[in-house]
């Protein structure tokens, strides 16, 4: 719909035989679980409202014109072989530009925007607030984008990363990614080579051990502690300390330190500084996977990004169980020689997430303002015994 609608929603198609399509399907649900509802509904009650022969006939074709690196080492050979997009780089520097350019360029292939359909959106939340996306906010969600993220989400979120975790080690870069899933998915495909072990805590969140399955990597798995819960520090180091010689060490530690999926146990703070000590020691990388973080009951918790003096930690966020899961909008902050390497791959695979939903995200954010999130991030749980949370 890029063409005909506006590159902005990242919605497309594919209609192939249906074997080929159950194994594509495959893919999509490890790699992301599904492109963005947001901008599927919008397209879905457009074409509703003009109808299919209305489309057909309005579709009019227009045109228009750092410090050590220390993540080199750990990239496997596919990350590796990615060279940068001639044309999203393109496309970046003119989305750099000021508006009083005015440049017209026919390098990216950017629809004209006087062909979008769309006007506005308005959004009106249950606490009562409203707000409405129009104008240059709305011009460039329909647009093309930039790979890492709308402009706008990413300074919010560093602020709020940056307040739950002044983090005091090296440099740290953040791109928007489609759902935590797909996050991990990017993150493990620019790390793992076929062979490679990946030590994760076990239980595990089972889609991840698809993944890794995928690439043919080996899975090691260390306990969670018995009495206080989370990954165990002393069975990862007994681990590490008698890995045999004849193997490849692993590469990375992968740990849900927050309401761990499936186990529900936080890792405790003192465990995380001993964790991240191992993991300095041995020399891993460490993906903290933590969707969870806002549903933490008592006293927050640190990011393992708080010990990182080293830039050894890779931080997976995630709007789904703050927000809603249907956005399709995570965030994963990494050193940015990793950032790069991610950014490549996503480029060549969906140019970037939905920009509608990211809009709509940043305007909340904006609405409420980032302490207003943070405060009002209130976690429920329902008679089902499940988490819930309610953004009232």
């Amino acid at each position: 719909l890029s063409k005909v609608l506006c590159p902005g929603f990242r919605v497309g198609f594919c209609t192939a035989p249906p074997q080929l399509v159950t194994h594509m399907e495959r893919h999509y649900a490890v790699a992301m679980l599904h492109s963005c509802n947001l901008s599927q509904r919008v397209a879905a009650s457009y074409f509703e409202t003009v109808g299919v022969e209305g489309f057909l006939e309005k579709a009019v074709v227009s045109t228009q014109s750092t410090g050590k690196d220390l993540i080199t080492k750990f990239l496997s050979r596919l990350a590796l072989s990615r060279e940068p997009s001639p044309i999203r780089a393109i496309s970046n520097y003119l989305l750099s530009l000021p508006p009083e350019k005015d440049v017209l360029s026919l390098a990216g292939g950017a629809p004209a925007p006087s062909t979008f359909p769309i006007e506005s959106v308005s959004v009106s939340l249950k606490s009562g607030i409203d707000f409405k996306i129009d104008g240059a906010a709305m011009a460039t969600t329909l647009q093309y984008n930039r790979t890492i993220g709308l402009v706008e989400l990413l300074e919010f979120w560093s602020k709020i990363i940056g307040m739950m975790n002044p983090y005091p080690g090296p440099e740290r870069q953040t791109i928007v990614t489609t759902g935590a899933e797909f996050g991990s998915y990017l993150v493990l495909n620019a790390l793992i080579d076929e062979g490679d072990t990946v030590l994760v805590s076990d239980p595990i969140y089972p889609p991840l051990l698809l993944k890794t399955k995928a690439m043919n990597a080996n899975v090691e798995s260390i306990f969670e502690d018995p009495v206080v819960g989370g990954l165990c520090p002393k069975h990862l180091r007994s681990t590490l300390e008698n890995w045999p010689e004849t193997e490849r060490k692993p590469k990375v530690l992968v740990v849900c330190p927050t309401g761990s999926n499936p186990s529900g146990a936080n890792v405790p703070e003192s465990h995380r500084r001993e964790i991240y000590d191992l993991v300095c020691e041995h020399d891993l990388l460490l993906i903290e996977d933590d969707p969870y973080y806002f549903l933490n009951y008592g006293e927050a918790l640190n990011s393992f990004l708080h010990y990182d003096r080293e830039g050894r930690v890779i931080r997976l966020d995630s709007l789904s169980k703050v927000l809603c899961p249907g956005f399709r909008v995570g965030f994963c902050t990494a050193p940015p020689q990793l950032v790069t390497h991610m950014e490549r791959h996503y480029a060549v695979a969906m140019l970037h997430s939905c920009n509608l939903s990211q809009r709509v995200a940043a305007s909340y954010f904006e609405t409420v303002g980032v302490e207003g999130f943070l405060e009002k991030a209130v976690v429920s749980t329902q008679s089902t015994g499940h988490l819930l949370l309610l953004l009232r």
